[in-house]
């Protein structure tokens, strides 16, 4: 149910400051998220978190509403609609609150988990690395605290989280973005990049699925177990916990747990460089939810075996630097430099194996905030002429094109001013000048362009896994027959069309795969999608009206002669055996197709045709041309008749004192060759009747497969398996003034009139849901009021300046001597 509202908040100095926004109430959630122009501000409560909820007996604004969660935190809105409405949306709530009130019981022991609860108590930093966290607590985090002033940030969070909220009831301003551009205290950054992304909701929503799937599997094996295996020694060897077996244990469990999880998918390349990365900051469990979200929401397609979705994002990546820089653009085109060989390994391992680890973690910042946009704002930005473009117009292969890349990352460390008498600007690095023309010049690029371009290339990526798929099976196959590449691929997507459906049925029913074998019903539709004569299914239109009794035997007699081709053509070598058996049809001579008609129909091998095998061997004649379009005159049953009374005259005993008559090979070879009618048959028009020939419905078919099975089921499959009270994501916090919005919030610009009516207010009852355990609160709750705080639509001076200024007003916002 959605409806606008206006939140009100109470400020520092006491006046009252109105945000026009849009609600939404699902199931699970209460969302609200600023309309106005230039105002961020969104907030995601789940309904368990809610401790009380009142009707507010305001007269002059009767739908006026506030909550209180369980840190105590008082938000109120005033709801823009009728009354009728505004009861509507009260039952519901009330309803939707008291099927969460089971969840609430769940949160004292997973807030125990947070440290940002630890951080507001006022807690020594000894007592909150006693909270759970990552590999980081053991054997440290990368780069000097002093240095990145990690005191000062705690302090500037701890604020935060006493004004907006924390974890769970974190409400997103443009301040928390700035918080986070500006780089995330070590013990915070964990917690923080699992509240940006929406693992915090899987994890509160399944607590102990983590440690039950390592239980329940402990004693199993798998493929992807060995795949993990292998590279467990290659994720992040810089690292020290990834020398010694904690660090590799800890890593190989979360690996394995997400491969138990989703058997499907499993495990792939790269995802031991980004869950070594995560490990660092957070606990195994985190890691693991966090992976998940990755894998199937924020990256879909990356971490698979065709890695169509980061396929997808390069092409993507190299239309939008045609557009943003073209003299670029066509230097690399004209040198024949390809972007992929440097920048796909940007886009899958996050950056992490691209940058030192310091700034790596500062891009996953980002891009755990502002989603997957942010891995082109950072790749643009490298490649930015005034930073190294005139290194890169230089270069004219891609040896050279890495280097010059690998150079630049080995020096973001550098001073950007290094001679300037301002000791701050002297800290400024070429990382910072990074992130500033990232968001700043290419702002333009947000989350509804990228999958506008995803939508509009991701045939194109699709069509090319499939070409690389046939070309591949195609060249792996040893016995071609003497067919064309072309008539190869042909046969290729005929044939993978029929296992298409076929795998797609038995998931249906839960059945196992067969694999690239065919059953009978499946080498019939197989055989059907080249030979009109071998369809079954097919009305009997034409102009030839049978009885009934007639197409019955018929029919038999068709299934008949075709499982005696499938029994010859199954030698239990899965695609070859319909190749070599097609093969010997369509490349064989008339001997060749009248030799396998003679075996087909010996059915005792003994390489005579009894009377009765002659019958059948003329009815199967019969059957093939019974839709013969030129037969009207009954020139083929003509044929077939004249042969069979030869054939029964020419038939000779095997043995003297028999009765019993037999044909031979070679006096039915003679007979064949004797009629003009059955001469051509076998000569050409039983092997032309077989179309190598893909129809562009057949082609669309095939490619809308790839699409729906590499670009949605992904998706299809997360959304069937989530629990009921599914996560929701927030957009991520940006400058108003310098930064583009994201677009991919629920909420969008009201459109509908509001309504007022004039009535006379009546008294509200208060209404109050309250768990039982409400007295069992032993966190300590700290409401603070710092007078030297900054209003959150304040968008600073983001627009204009140089990097100089921005830069050193970021850093004001963390200065404190105690860092010094």
């Amino acid at each position: 149910m959605n409806v606008t509202a206006a939140h009100f908040i109470e400020t520092e100095e006491g006046d009252e400051k109105r945000i026009e926004g849009r609600m939404c109430l699902s199931e699970a959630f209460l969302t609200f998220s600023s309309t106005e122009k230039g105002q961020y501000y969104e907030a995601v409560i789940p309904l368990y978190t809610i401790r009380r909820v009142e009707k507010l007996n305001d007269k002059n604004h009767p739908f006026s509403i506030k909550f209180v969660n369980w840190h105590q935190a008082h938000t109120q809105f005033r709801l823009n609609v009728t009354k009728q409405q505004y009861e509507e949306f009260s039952n519901r709530l009330t309803v939707n609150l008291r099927k969460q009130i089971k969840y609430m019981k769940m949160l004292k022991k997973f807030l125990a988990t947070c440290p940002s609860e630890l951080v507001v108590a006022d807690k020594t930093n000894e007592e909150i690395d006693q909270s759970p966290g990552g590999l980081g607590l053991t054997f440290g985090f990368p780069g000097d605290p002093k240095k990145l002033k990690d005191k000062s940030k705690m302090k500037l969070w701890k604020k935060y989280f006493n004004e907006y909220g924390r974890n769970l009831t974190v409400v997103k301003t443009a301040q928390f973005g700035r918080l986070v551009r500006v780089g995330l205290p070590n013990r915070l950054r964990g917690e923080i990049w699992e509240t940006c992304s929406g693992s915090i909701h899987q994890r509160f929503m399944n607590q102990g699925l983590y440690h039950r799937i390592l239980e329940e599997n402990k004693d199993k094996t798998s493929l992807s177990l060995e795949e993990i295996e292998k590279d467990l020694n290659r994720s992040l060897p810089e690292y020290s916990a990834y020398q010694t077996p904690q660090g590799i244990d800890s890593l190989r469990r979360v690996l394995s747990a997400y491969s138990w999880k989703d058997p499907e998918l499993g495990y792939c390349q790269a995802m031991n460089i980004v869950t070594s990365a995560i490990l660092i900051y957070m606990s195994e469990e985190q890691a693991f939810y966090t992976l998940s979200v990755l894998c199937d929401d924020m990256l879909p397609g990356y971490y698979s075996t065709s890695m169509y979705g980061a396929l997808l994002d390069q092409i993507i990546f190299e239309h939008l630097l045609e557009s943003t820089m073209p003299v670029l653009f066509n230097h690399f085109k004209k040198t024949d430099i390809q972007l992929s060989v440097a920048c796909l390994p940007w886009f899958l391992s996050l950056y992490i194996n691209s940058m030192p680890l310091l700034f790596a973690f500062r891009v996953l910042d980002c891009f755990f905030m502002d989603g997957p946009k942010i891995l082109f704002q950072i790749g643009y930005a490298d490649v930015k002429d005034f930073i190294n473009g005139d290194d890169l117009m230089r270069t004219s292969d891609d040896g050279a094109f890495i280097n010059v890349l690998k150079k630049y990352f080995n020096s973001l460390h550098e001073p950007l001013y290094p001679d300037s008498e301002n000791v701050k600007a002297r800290t400024l690095t070429k990382f910072n000048e990074l992130l500033l023309v990232a968001y700043r010049e290419f702002s333009s690029i947000t989350d509804e362009k990228v999958r506008e371009l995803r939508q509009t290339h991701q045939l194109k990526v699709v069509a090319g896994i499939e070409s690389f798929a046939k070309r591949s099976t195609v060249r792996n196959i040893d016995e071609t027959a003497g067919f064309s590449k072309e008539e190869m691929g042909i046969l290729y997507d005929k044939f993978y069309n029929v296992l298409y459906y076929r795998q797609q049925k038995n998931q249906q029913q839960q059945q196992q795969s067969k694999g690239d074998r065919m059953d009978y019903s499946e080498f019939e539709k197989f055989i059907g999608s080249l030979a009109s004569w071998a369809r079954f299914s097919r009305s009997n239109n034409n102009s030839h009206h049978h009885s009934n009794d007639q197409d019955e035997r018929q029919s038999k007699v068709g299934k008949t002669f075709m499982v005696r081709l499938f029994k010859k053509f199954d030698k239990g070598e899965q695609g070859s055996d319909a190749i070599i058996g097609l093969g010997s049809i369509l490349k064989g001579n008339h001997n060749d197709q009248i030799s396998l008609f003679f075996e087909l129909h010996d059915v005792d091998k003994d390489d005579y045709l009894n009377r009765d095998e002659l019958l059948q061997f003329s009815e199967t004649l019969l059957w093939v041309f019974r839709d013969t379009a030129d037969d009207d005159d009954g020139q083929h049953l003509g044929a077939v008749s004249s042969f069979l009374r030869n054939a029964f005259e020419y038939s000779e005993v095997k043995e003297e004192g028999s009765e019993e008559k037999f044909l031979s090979l070679a006096s039915l070879r003679m007979l064949v060759l004797a009629d003009e009618v059955l001469e051509n048959f076998f000569e050409h028009e039983f092997s032309d009747s077989f179309q190598l020939v893909e129809k562009t419905i057949e082609k669309q078919r095939s490619l809308g497969r790839e699409i729906f099975d590499s670009l949605f089921a992904t998706g299809v499959k997360f959304a069937n398996s989530r629990p009921k009270l599914s996560p929701v994501t927030v957009s991520s916090p940006t400058s108003a003034a310098s930064i583009s919005t994201l677009s991919s919030s629920p909420q969008t610009q009201p459109s509908q009139q509001q309504q007022k009516e004039k009535e006379q207010p009546k008294e509200e009852k208060k209404e109050e849901l309250k768990n039982n355990n409400d007295n069992d609160n032993d966190i300590t709750i700290i409401h603070q009021n710092d007078d030297n705080g900054e209003d959150d639509d304040d968008s600073d001076d983001d627009e204009g300046g140089d990097v100089l200024e921005e830069v050193d007003r970021l850093l004001k916002e963390y200065g404190d001597d105690d860092d010094n």
